[in-house]
């Protein structure tokens, strides 16, 4: 499925770049950082970039939005935020990128490609967790919750808190691809599959010692059962849910660093404060990206990369005015997730997409794990994913030895649907070719078992039905 000649017969190449950014998050993160820009950079100069800010409605607010953290940033010399800045134009024109070329096959892939590498992350981080146990003479597997972020696995991904929130992502991935089964009796496989995939990816979030996810992955998979209308399936999820809630209570102890909850929120309460004072310093522009960790060196603090806090932290950083200009492209990304909600169509992509908002929510009230290359990334590339049913996919390339050659230009960017070359016969055939009323009406046809391409590079036409490859030569339409 993830061979080369089956990326090059279902994708386009613009997709395939796609493909290779998602490939970039399995990496650690300066080199994911450097493959985004560098793939940035080579659809800059090859012109894949054109009329993209064009294409896509109110996106050009998200270009006012990076210009204006780059002039505050520096206006308050604020120098590693407007390096953030900086970055933020590669990093959202590829998210655009991405939504552009995003179709219901390529999603599909992505998320499959995700979800295999999951699992590679997963192997990743155990042996980080022998490593750390090694450390403290333990030969053997033993679980341990350890409490010190440097005895935390963290796989590719810096920290254990950034690795738990992708952790996040994977678990409801997985979630989606399990409600997309129509029968699971028949696709059992599919489904032990995806089964497998949460359970390794929960036993490593257990690992990596983070609290919050515990809390946000079973209110993302909520929401994800509430829009896909599984009413039942939701009833039951929460009772059990609440009864693991009333376990952990009764039983505090086996919560996951429960003994260091009170001393964690008073550290953090502290963090907060603070940031509430800075952010009333300038609440119109903020200061730029880190804002935090560039004001708590001037008053002597502990200088956090953030306030631990996303609410906090994206005032403190952008202000009132900041946070405005990207309601715009929020308000019609909202709009047409809802859209596809109220008229029932694609309703598990909608779920992952709302459930990935939440869990970023829920997350977001404890720390600001979103604010990093790999985890804002791969949640901007779900979110904006909302499109991707309404895009056509490549049609697929049969390897063929008879093809259909085409002179006339006119006929380059025309899907044949071949179910009328099939039941009407070659005659026919040239008929639909010649009258391009009859091809309006067969255009984007597409069944299981009849394969059809046409190669715009050599005007080629390479078609097969069920029952053989049939040759049809001629030159002048």
């Amino acid at each position: 499925m993830f061979g080369i000649d089956y990326m090059r017969s279902h994708f386009t190449r613009s997709q395939r770049y796609v493909i290779v950014t998602v490939l970039s998050l399995f990496l650690p993160v300066v080199y994911s950082a450097i493959a985004i820009l560098l793939i940035a950079l080579r659809l800059l100069l090859t012109g894949e970039f054109k009329g993209l800010y064009k294409d896509i409605k109110n996106s050009y607010f998200l270009l006012i939005f990076c210009f204006l953290t780059i002039i505050v940033s520096l206006f308050y010399k604020n120098y590693i935020g407007a390096g953030v800045g900086v970055f933020f134009i590669p990093l959202i024109t590829m998210m655009l990128y991405c939504r552009k070329q995003m179709s219901p096959r390529l999603f599909d892939l992505i998320t499959s490609l995700i979800l295999a590498l999951s699992l590679f992350a997963a192997f990743y981080g155990m042996i980080e967790y022998f490593a750390i146990l090694s450390r403290i003479n333990i030969q053997v597997f033993k679980l341990i919750i350890f409490d010190s972020p440097k005895q935390r696995i963290n796989s590719f991904y810096y920290n254990a808190n950034y690795y738990a929130t992708m952790i996040e992502f994977f678990v409801c991935i997985a979630f989606y691809k399990i409600l997309k089964l129509r029968n699971i009796k028949k696709e059992f496989k599919a489904f032990f599959y995806y089964f497998v995939v949460i359970l390794v990816n929960l036993f490593m979030l257990l690992l990596t010692a983070c609290r919050t996810a515990w809390i946000a992955i079973p209110l993302g998979i909520f929401v994800m059962l509430l829009i896909t209308k599984h009413y039942k399936t939701c009833v039951a999820f929460m009772i059990m849910f609440g009864f693991i809630v009333v376990y952990f209570l009764i039983n505090p102890s086996a919560f996951p660093r429960a003994d260091k909850i009170v001393s964690y929120l008073f550290k953090r309460e502290k963090t907060w404060s603070f940031a509430i004072e800075a952010i009333k310093r300038h609440p119109l522009f903020g200061e730029g990206p880190v804002s935090y960790y560039h004001i708590a060196k001037q008053y002597g603090l502990k200088p956090y990369k953030h306030a631990h806090n996303l609410y906090l932290d994206v005032l403190l950083c952008y202000g009132a005015v900041g946070i405005s200009i990207l309601i715009p492209y929020i308000y019609s990304h909202v709009k047409g997730v809802i859209s596809k909600i109220k008229q029932n169509k694609d309703l598990e992509t909608m779920g992952l997409i709302v459930a990935t908002v939440i869990m970023i929510l829920v997350h977001g009230m404890m720390d600001f794990t979103i604010f990093f290359v790999q985890t804002g990334f791969l949640a901007l590339l779900i979110i904006n994913s909302f499109e991707s049913s309404d895009h056509k996919d490549k049609p697929i390339v049969v390897s063929a030895s008879h093809n259909i050659i085409f002179d006339s230009p006119r006929f380059k960017n025309i899907y044949i649907g071949v179910n009328a070359l099939t039941n009407k016969g070659y005659d026919y055939f040239i008929t639909l070719l010649q009258n391009t009323d009859l091809i309006d009406q067969i255009v984007n046809t597409q069944y299981e078992d009849i394969f059809y391409h046409i190669d715009y590079d050599n005007n080629l036409l390479i078609y097969k039905d069920e029952e053989d490859i049939h040759r049809i030569n001629f030159y002048d339409i």
